[in-house]
């Protein structure tokens, strides 16, 4: 290996560091495995779902394409994304990741939504030997390099991120290696290596530019401090013409890829706002956005609440500044690119978390640099295993307090909206969408093409025209209308021309949808047979969902549909009183009952006896952490009681749920109550809001309900 060169200068005690023995680097490998173990570990928690938690709108545009490319066998350079109407292409980046995302479905047989988990943490994965390789550069001892990596791999962001369905950590591997390369290319003579940061390079610039070009900075203060050092021998002037060789094919594919990019994009009459020098501003931001208060603050609350663990940062800057001197400039430099990105994109930072994906491992660089630093100091070795475990732990502990609450729910993906779309809409029809930007969640899990109509799109009637006229041949299975229909009575007109209704057949929370004329009975028997949450009907929609909320129903007086929904509980209840209806929440591959309250079950039941057990189940959303605590559910209260003459209760057990205590509460809850009734008697199972009395975000379900 060459000799290292660095865009500084080397500090005069370096010879004198302490070289770690066997015995410490086995040590340091040791902890290095353990953290790598629990980040695999972790990066599985929720892998069984088929949701997409984090930035699930864009994740959800990243698997729509790998839906349809694998569904049409499409590869092609204009991948579809059918999200903005016809023509179904819009390409942000090359589909590299889309395409080897569906590659590995087709190759394994397992779902898009683990392919593309897969994909990325692989991904990820490739990416350490490179880090590796890039503190040898900084002359890290062998043994120190693996507290750096312990550092990336327990980071939070990289557990919850480098899994997700999108294209971050494989533009992250690419733009590593080109940095690696690049570096060795040019100090080695390398041919081998500049062929590597040839291929990366391209890799990088290509799935995502934005990536590509912040680690062209720091192989540009690299390249700008080996050409200082070489400016006396003459070797600069090859030393340029590698560093041009490195970087020519990249750039030129990046931006022959932007051109052709655009040019499909400009076909799409709804996708003119993506060309690129309409989105300059955005991408690049401008001098007013650039030192925005108001985006610093959103940037400052993302790396304080979402990267790692703010009291930890905190003591990794103090302990840079005591004991980490002699690798102040490595430091700084890591944390200077880091922030530098911030500055670079002013708004795709402040309010995109996962763009953080890019730099943050220069933040953990920064932090694990510290840990050598002290690592290579003469300080007691135990001061420098406290150290590496405070790190580890408090990043582990930022896991769990921030992520693993989102990530551990188990979802069908969708939602009421997407399921009914699904079930209703042939898998050759289109889905017209507005009140959703562009947001592709209902079509990705509805599995319709669709053309969203977004804000300012649906403010231009010639766009709205041109985008409908392009449907022509195509059969429109539904149009969906978020907010005021009054405000899209002219759309709703004209969609008629299509063979829908001028009216809704049913809504999903505020949001209508309009469905065709021919399927209208067909449709509307279908309906009555889902339970999912959310629907209800349009007015004067025939008798279909005949009201049960806030009052006392009988449950043999249910229509069968409605019946169905307590299949779950042995004996079934004799009446039940739900302040918001009926539902079933299907995630997991399970029918569980929502028991929002107030809910109220009575079961009637024989003298003797009994065993009631059940289990109890909040959704992630009622208590994620970035929520405040009055936006919070603060539990709810599950009571047990026999109903006398003029309903008067004794209670027989009487309990208070609460996910906010931690793990035991936030997970499937068992609820066991056991008692005796000395004659044949009815009880209640009262579920209702906790000890503040308020019934805020109390998404409770319940399991399988029986009485023995």
């Amino acid at each position: 290996m060459g000799r290292s060169i660095l865009p500084f200068p080397m500090a005069a005690t370096s010879s004198a560091r302490y070289v770690p023995g066997r015995t410490e680097s086995g040590l340091a490998l040791a902890a290095f495995a353990v953290c790598l173990t629990f980040h695999f570990c972790a990066a599985l928690v929720g892998w069984q779902s088929k949701n997409l938690p984090g930035v699930e709108y864009r994740q959800a545009q990243t698997a729509l394409s790998a839906l349809f490319i694998k569904q049409d066998h499409d590869f092609s350079l204009a991948y579809p994304t059918p999200v903005l109407g016809k023509p179904w292409s819009v390409p942000m980046e090359f589909p590299l990741y889309q395409w080897t995302v569906v590659a590995v479905s087709n190759g394994t047989g397992l779902g898009l939504a683990k392919s593309g988990r897969l994909v990325s943490l692989a991904c990820f994965y490739l990416m350490l030997p490179a880090i590796f390789l890039l503190l040898s550069r900084w002359r890290v001892a062998p043994g120190h390099r693996w507290l750096v990596l312990a550092a990336v791999v327990t980071c939070p962001l990289y557990i919850f991120y480098g899994r997700a369905f999108l294209i971050e950590t494989m533009a992250l591997m690419f733009s590593l290696w080109f940095w690696v390369a690049f570096e060795r290319a040019v100090a080695e003579r390398s041919r081998l290596w500049l062929a590597v940061a040839i291929v990366t390079g391209t890799g990088a610039g290509l799935v995502k530019v934005t990536t590509f070009l912040l680690y062209l900075l720091p192989a540009a203060l690299w390249a700008a401090g080996w050409l200082w050092q070489h400016r006396t021998d003459g070797r600069w002037r090859s030393g340029l013409a590698w560093m041009a060789a490195a970087v020519v094919v990249p750039v030129a594919a990046t931006v022959g890829w932007v051109h052709f990019s655009d040019s499909v994009k400009a076909r799409n009459p709804a996708a003119q706002f993506l060309v690129s020098d309409r989105m300059t501003d955005f991408n690049l931001g401008t001098n007013a956005t650039r030192f925005s208060p108001e985006l610093w603050a959103l940037k400052g609350r993302i790396v304080a609440d979402q990267l790692s663990w703010l009291p930890l940062l905190a003591g990794c800057a103090l302990l840079a500044l005591l004991a980490a001197r002699h690798r102040w400039r490595e430091i700084v430099v890591c944390a200077g690119v880091f922030a530098a990105a911030l500055v670079i994109f002013p708004e795709l930072y402040a309010y995109h978390e996962y763009y953080y994906v890019a730099n943050t491992v220069l933040l953990m660089l920064a932090l694990g640099l510290v840990l050598v630093a002290l690592a290579e100091s003469v300080r007691p070795r135990w001061v420098v295993a406290l150290a590496v475990l405070m790190l580890a732990g408090g990043q582990a502990y930022a896991y769990f307090d921030r992520y693993y609450p989102v990530q551990s729910g188990i979802s069908p993906g969708g939602n009421g909206l997407s399921s009914t779309l699904h079930a209703l809409t042939a898998p050759d029809e289109v889905i017209v969408i507005v009140g959703q930007d562009w947001n592709s969640m209902t079509p990705y899990y509805a599995q319709r093409r669709a053309l969203m109509l977004r804000g300012q799109a649906e403010q231009d009637p010639p766009v709205v025209e041109a985008a409908l006229q392009a449907l022509a041949g195509e059969k429109i299975g539904a149009l969906v209308v978020g907010g005021s229909l009054e405000d899209r009575a002219g759309l709703i007109q004209r969609m008629t021309a299509f063979g829908l209704e001028p009216s809704p057949l049913y809504f999903w929370r505020e949001t209508a949808v309009f469905l065709p004329v021919a399927r209208h009975r067909e449709n509307e028997a279908k309906l009555e047979e889902l339970s999912y949450e959310g629907i209800r009907p349009a007015p004067g929609v025939g008798q279909l969902f005949p009201d049960v909320t806030n009052g006392w129903y009988q449950v043999a007086q249910l229509r069968p549909f409605q019946r169905g929904m307590f299949d779950g509980m042995k004996p079934e209840p004799v009446r039940f009183f739900s302040t918001y209806g009926l539902a079933l929440n299907r995630s997991g591959g399970r029918k569980d009952f929502g028991a929002h309250p107030v809910m109220r079950l009575v079961f009637a039941l024989p003298a003797g006896r009994h065993v009631l057990r059940t289990t109890a189940r909040f959704s992630p959303d009622a208590y994620r952490a970035d929520l405040a605590a009055a936006d919070r559910t603060d539990g709810v209260e599950v009571t047990l009681s026999t109903l006398g003459p003029d309903d008067t209760r004794r209670v027989l057990d009487t309990r208070i749920l609460d996910p906010n205590r931690g793990e035991a509460e936030r997970v499937l809850i068992p609820v066991r109550i056991e008692f005796a009734l000395p004659q044949a008697s009815e009880v209640e199972l009262f579920v209702g809001p906790g000890p503040n009395g308020r019934s805020t975000r109390d998404w409770v379900v319940l399991g399988r309900l029986q009485i023995d």
